[in-house]
């Protein structure tokens, strides 16, 4: 089932977005390496943090489209952080939670 969507990650370093490439979505991503550049029409966002999310970041961005995190390099122990985000994942979860959490299974 192909969905007819363009789904912004924002990544100035292109990690998050070369993981995401390995989840099978069935829509399109496409790279912006600053939020600004996502428009408000946008289904979601996926905003790439490494380390720990900018709670600010994360809050601007979601105040103009619902917005999903996908951390990378985060320690184990760390929680995950209260933003006002849709969702967070993290390259530590396997893949297909990784796609259901994406997709709201």
């Amino acid at each position: 089932m192909a969905l007819d969507l363009a789904v912004p990650v924002i990544d100035p370093y292109g990690s998050v977005f070369r993981l995401l490439r390995l989840v099978e979505l069935p829509f399109s991503l496409f790279r912006v390496e600053d939020p600004s550049e996502v428009d408000a029409d946008a289904p979601f966002a996926i905003l790439g943090s490494y380390g720990k999310p900018d709670a600010d970041a994360v809050g601007e961005l979601a105040s103009r489209v619902p917005t999903i995190v996908y951390a990378v390099q985060v320690r184990a122990s760390d929680p995950a952080p209260l933003m006002r985000a849709l969702g967070y994942v993290s390259d530590r979860m396997p893949l297909t939670m990784i796609q259901r959490s994406l997709l709201n299974e």
